[in-house]
């Protein structure tokens, strides 16, 4: 009898350890990373994410996110200048110091620029966007985040991230939590588009005037449904083999 109990004590152990392993769990984890590091100074501007894919730079970033993303850029007078040390992810290997950035001139000519990037946001919740922003040289003054779920699809919807101000002379990180009703990761959101504007651009000079780095788009990834479901019917598949074997253990014990 006690052996019995044993087995079937392992058996209903061995399918809740496996069931446990599909329980949809979240961890928080850098999503989308912009550090502009592979620019080329005074000239190219270095738009392309940096993927954590085990490789090392300039291929991939162990610091980097889970997705590969792209910034459009939407006017401005932009070049690739000395970085920032703010805001960039634990892991980052592209450890120049300063490194690079994306800086813009001639704020007060070039009203309004804009910088955009798309991610697959279906499974993500408690997503943030963050930056550095050096105002040194007195360019623009505002930052406005806007977010466009289901982008290029007929239900799309343009939501209002709000705007923050950004003093002059300064060096500060920026961070706007986004609406968690919006991003429930129950598939819903599918392509998101982000858009950056700065506004309210004064100077006029050819100093260095406004710099952008390190831009992170931070969140929790939620199991896709299939796995879930997937992993439940293995443990369905293990408790049903496990009894199949007690079964037939208790069937060849002597009298």
């Amino acid at each position: 009898m006690k052996w019995q109990k044993r087995s079937l004590f392992g058996a209903v152990a061995g399918a809740l350890s496996l069931t446990a392993a599909f329980v949809p769990r979240a961890n928080a984890t850098v999503i989308v990373y912009f550090n502009f590091e592979d620019g080329t100074l005074g000239s190219t501007v270095d738009f392309v994410a940096d993927v954590n894919n085990g490789l090392p730079p300039p291929a991939g970033n162990l610091g980097g996110g889970t997705q590969a993303s792209t910034i459009t850029p939407t006017g401005g007078d932009y070049v690739s200048d000395t970085g920032l040390l703010l805001n960039r992810t634990v892991g980052d290997q592209d450890t120049a110091n300063p490194g690079l950035a994306l800086t813009y001139n001639h704020a007060s000519q070039n009203p309004d620029p804009k910088i955009c990037f798309n991610v697959n946001t279906s499974f993500l919740v408690d997503l943030s966007l963050s930056m550095a922003i050096d105002n040194a040289g007195n360019g623009y003054n505002t930052v406005k985040l806007t977010y466009t779920t289901n982008f290029g699809e007929p239900g799309a919807v343009t939501h209002d991230g709000g705007s923050q101000l950004i003093p002059n002379a300064t060096v500060n990180k920026y961070t706007f939590n986004l609406d968690p009703t919006v991003f429930t990761g129950d598939g819903s959101t599918h392509t998101t588009q982000f858009c950056l504007t700065f506004s309210g651009g004064q100077s006029n000079g050819n100093n260095r005037q406004f710099v952008i780095d390190n831009i992170v788009l931070g969140g929790t990834e939620v199991p896709e449904p299939a796995t879930v479901a997937g992993g439940l019917l293995a443990a369905c598949g293990l408790c049903w083999h496990q009894r199949r074997r007690l079964v037939r253990s208790l069937r060849l014990r002597p009298a």
